[in-house]
């Protein structure tokens, strides 16, 4: 806050919210875009504008029209003239850019949002909650420039090198749902200029084979998974795969990814770390940010080394006076050593700290995993300002906790429908590697899970 010359406080909006609020009402200054972006497809564009003091709010804008949409989006806010030349220099290093219209530069992001849409995909989640802000409204006053998506007609998936294999499965599986077999295209980037492509690499095994006869060999793969015979590990996955995409009811599928995105697209902030992540309410005594980072430091050595975690706990105990956060760390470390006394431990936190978010999320996934009737538990069904009220942003780690607690509902409410969908949803937001790798792990045991308990019924 700041003071004007009567005294009379002057709330100042944040860099985010003035983009939402007021950034409208600024002058464009210059549209750019990679100079090849019409033989790519891949455009690189940055769209800004300039304050009555001289500086500048550029908006930058990752848009693959062959498929995806708006893949990336970040803003540089109110910076001197200097130093948005100096993004530029940097940027000409790697790319020849060019100035075009502000009504090209429209079209070509609202262009690649409508084709991605119509297969279901979303625009990166900082284009929803900021960068739009930064364009006109989408209405009939912007010229119409036609601009060409997609190839030969079709969305086209060009894999990147940093496109791992969850991510490619996921995009696969959308598009096998959304266009069809046979009508889209998946290539890696290295194929893209000699235009070789072949959809059939995820699924040739299956060409040709019926629904049953696919349900026979993924029973027979199982067996001998479950026996440790694992010479056709190889083709489990894929087989998984394709049987989930003949069941899958596509229309059911983007109802739940709707509904899903816009519960869990809650804004996370992972410069600030908040009293509430340690269990401290707004307005008791602050806490240092040395031990908010021994906090966040040891949550992290939990997952690389939980014995390690556990002598590091004993010395943050007495360093913080054993705030609410030290027993949140206890829980995890005993969750994740499997010990008998976790149940037990974390019925008695709850009910010590009733107020404490996290330690709430992990009681009620306690629940849920237990098998408790979800109609039974009082927070159900589980959005995120019951657990959160009154914050604007969360930090990362509540938000995969969130997301750990969404992921068992899923499974318990045995639909196959929202358990794809949410896999589908989490392609959307960004996780660390093993975050990444425990929410991809999860769903996958719930879909092979989802296939055992119903074709072994339906075999009977």
């Amino acid at each position: 806050m700041a003071k004007n010359k009567g005294g009379k406080v002057i709330q100042m909006l944040s860099p985010e919210n003035y983009i939402r609020k007021k950034v409208r009402s600024l002058p464009f200054y210059e549209c750019l875009v990679n100079e090849d972006w019409e033989d790519s497809q891949m455009v690189q564009l940055s769209v800004t504008r300039q304050h009555t003091n001289g500086n500048l709010t550029v908006c930058f804008y990752l848009v693959d029209l062959m498929c995806l949409g708006v893949k990336d989006t970040h803003y540089l806010f109110n910076i001197p003239l200097t130093e948005y030349r100096a993004q530029l220099e940097q940027m000409n290093e790697q790319m020849s850019v060019i100035p075009i219209s502000y009504e090209l530069a429209h079209n070509i992001v609202f262009a690649g949002i409508e084709f991605s849409d119509e297969y279901g995909f979303k625009p990166h989640k900082d284009f929803t909650s900021i960068t739009r802000f930064m364009l006109k409204e989408d209405t009939e006053e912007i010229e119409l420039i036609e601009i060409e998506c997609g190839m030969h007609g079709k969305p086209t998936y060009v894999r990147s090198p940093f496109d791992n294999n969850s991510k490619v499965q996921r995009i696969i599986a959308q598009l096998e749902k959304t266009a069809g077999p046979d009508n889209y295209i998946f290539m890696d980037e290295g194929d893209f200029e000699d235009d070789q492509y072949d959809n059939d690499d995820f699924d040739e095994d299956f060409d040709g084979m019926t629904f049953d006869e696919k349900k026979e060999l993924f029973l027979n793969l199982s067996k001998q998974i479950e026996e440790e015979t694992d010479e056709e590990d190889g083709r489990f996955v894929p087989l998984v795969n394709s049987l989930i995409n003949d069941l899958i009811d596509t229309d059911q599928h983007n109802k739940y990814f709707d509904e899903l995105y816009l519960e869990l697209n809650f804004e996370t902030d992972d410069n600030d770390i908040p009293n509430q992540l340690l269990g401290i309410a707004p307005g008791d005594q602050p806490i240092p940010d040395y031990l908010k980072n021994r906090f966040i430091d040891i949550y992290h050595l939990n997952i690389e080394n939980t014995k390690q975690a556990a002598k590091e706990l004993k010395l943050f105990e007495k360093e913080s006076n054993r705030l609410p956060g030290a027993y949140l760390l206890e829980l995890l470390n005993l969750e994740i050593e499997e010990s008998r006394i976790y149940p037990k431990r974390l019925k008695e936190y709850a009910l010590k700290y009733p107020d404490y978010s996290l330690i709430r999320i992990l009681w009620v996934t306690e629940l849920v995993t237990s098998g408790k009737n979800l109609q039974k538990i009082p927070e159900y069904p589980f959005k995120l300002k019951t657990f959160f009220p009154d914050r604007t942003t969360i930090h990362p780690i509540e938000r995969f906790k969130f997301f750990l607690l969404h992921a068992f509902v899923a499974a318990m409410e045995n639909d196959l429908n929202k358990i794809e969908a949410f896999g589908s949803v989490l392609g959307e937001f960004d996780f660390t590697e093993s975050e990444e790798e425990v929410l991809d792990t999860i769903i996958s045991m719930f879909k092979v899970n989802y296939l055992l308990t119903h074709l072994t019924a339906k075999s009977r």
